[in-house]
């Protein structure tokens, strides 16, 4: 049992190891040097195999020239051809020459073999094919001879010369080339693990760096190099996805202690005034007043909530799917057309102005849309000042549709603009105000849908709000 175990942990240990990176690139570093040697030393082989050839048929031809100018017209040249042909067999041993001379019946007349078929052109044959004259070493670095037939007067001569030097450059190509892959695979391995280990130590990091943020740590980051390549941008991916993780656990606990300090206020005002109307002698109106009050409430925190759900669906782009193209210029005209009622019930005044050069188009959902808006001027109208003034704004920059909405309450502090699109967060810590702090939150989940740029600043006095969109005809990212 001990030696099973043994086992499966030295193979789970070779297991891992072969799948690091620093392995894995060395592994492929080498057969890529290995198979690039290959196909280098294939080239040479061939070619030089190729140069020798030509040289040795080069060597044949120039011999036999050299012999065929022999003869003459004359009778007794072919005599004269047959005893240089004669001598020159007798010493080209050692050379590894062969000489044939036949008459025109193909019968041996001088010569270092005894016969041969005639043939056209060149042509290999081995040496075990030949019928020798005289004594040969065996000791040959030859294994065949190329050679060809020629026609001259009287008969035919045969010259041929054997391959030993092709052969043994063939063979000191081989060994240079195992030498070649031995030491490339041995260069490849060596290099390729040491480049490997860098880039294995970068993932380690990368690996401990996010078991610390599995741990808890939501604060850690990858590290990065100072030479900016691909795992430096891989690096960067992971950090802005921690530093959004981060961001949202840091919001889902800001969103817990506010929905908790939001339900405590009314359900301590409903539990006073039911234990009240309890502990009194309360007339069925005062009951009725008490139960009228606790629904608000309970409606109150129901309202809360179901704007929670709101945001959470429009951030889950679960209606995005469904966008049209909406003409803002008539949306917004309806909404102002509504909501100036309610602003000069405050002495308020509400104005519109849109400018129509160029596309006022989107696309989206008209019923997110209407609601951004509306939440929009309405926070307006409830923080101006009475006797105060609304302007919302519809122009293009270039063909981007651009709103904006203007107030003259008391604006929002500048350390307190990135804040007040958290959900329940308001500018009021007492909380003593009507409200639940969503409508900002709800208009951000909108714009961001829409892949909108919503930006806060100053009116001088008041708050100004742009909200910029994404033509209806520019394709999304």
């Amino acid at each position: 049992m001990r030696t099973r175990t043994i086992r499966s942990t030295a193979l789970g240990i070779r297991s891992r190891t072969t799948r690091r990176t620093a392995f894995r690139l060395a592994r492929h570093v080498a057969i890529i040097t290995t198979l690039t040697n290959v196909v280098i030393f294939s080239i040479l082989y061939l070619v030089i195999s190729n140069q020798l050839s030509a040289h040795l048929r080069a060597h044949v031809e120039e011999v036999r020239k050299t012999l065929v100018g022999v003869q003459n017209s004359e009778p007794e040249s072919f005599t004269e051809l047959a005893a240089m042909v004669g001598h020159v067999a007798t010493v080209a041993q050692s050379d590894e020459d062969i000489y044939l001379l036949t008459d025109e019946r193909g019968s041996f007349v001088s010569g270092n073999v005894n016969s041969m078929k005639r043939f056209e052109g060149w042509r290999t044959i081995r040496w075990q094919d030949l019928k020798l004259v005289g004594q040969w070493s065996p000791n040959r670095t030859s294994d065949a001879i190329i050679g060809k037939w020629t026609a001259v007067k009287g008969g035919y001569l045969f010259v041929g010369d054997g391959n030993g030097d092709i052969r043994e450059a063939q063979r000191l190509l081989l060994i240079g080339l195992l030498w070649g892959i031995a030491l490339s695979i041995v260069c490849a391995l060596v290099g390729g693990y040491l480049i490997g280990l860098k880039a294995q130590r970068r993932i380690g990091e990368m690996e401990r760096a996010l078991k610390a943020v599995a741990s808890g740590e939501l604060g850690r980051r990858v590290p990065r190099s100072a030479v900016s390549d691909d795992v430096d941008q891989v690096a960067e991916l992971i950090n802005a996805t921690l530093e959004r993780l981060q961001q949202l656990i840091g919001n889902l606990k800001q969103v817990t202690v506010d929905i908790a300090h939001d339900l405590r206020t009314p359900i301590s005002r409903m539990r006073q005034k039911l234990e009240k109307a309890r502990s009194g002698t309360e007339s069925v109106v005062g009951y009725r007043s008490v139960v009228d009050n606790s629904i608000d409430e309970i409606d109150s925190v129901a309202e809360t909530f179901d704007a929670l759900l709101r945001i959470s669906e429009i951030e889950g782009g679960a209606r995005k799917s469904n966008f049209l193209d909406v003409e803002l210029s008539g949306l917004l005209s309806n909404i102002t057309d509504a909501l100036e009622a309610p602003a000069e019930e405050r002495h308020q005044q509400l104005r519109t102005t849109i400018m129509t050069a160029g596309p006022t188009n989107v696309r989206g959902d008209r019923r997110l849309l209407n609601q951004l808006f509306v939440n929009l001027i309405e926070n307006a109208i409830v923080h101006a000042a009475s006797a105060g003034q609304i302007d919302v704004e519809l122009f293009c920059e270039g063909k981007q549709p651009v709103v904006r909405v203007r107030d003259t309450g008391p604006g929002i502090p500048p350390e307190e603009r990135e804040k007040v699109f958290r959900r329940l967060y308001r500018l009021e810590k007492s909380r003593t105000t009507r409200g639940n702090g969503l409508g900002l939150s709800l208009v951000a989940a909108i714009a961001e849908l829409h892949e909108a740029k919503i930006v806060l600043a100053d009116n001088n006095p008041g708050l100004l709000v742009e909200i910029r969109f994404r033509s209806a005809d520019t394709p999304a990212v």
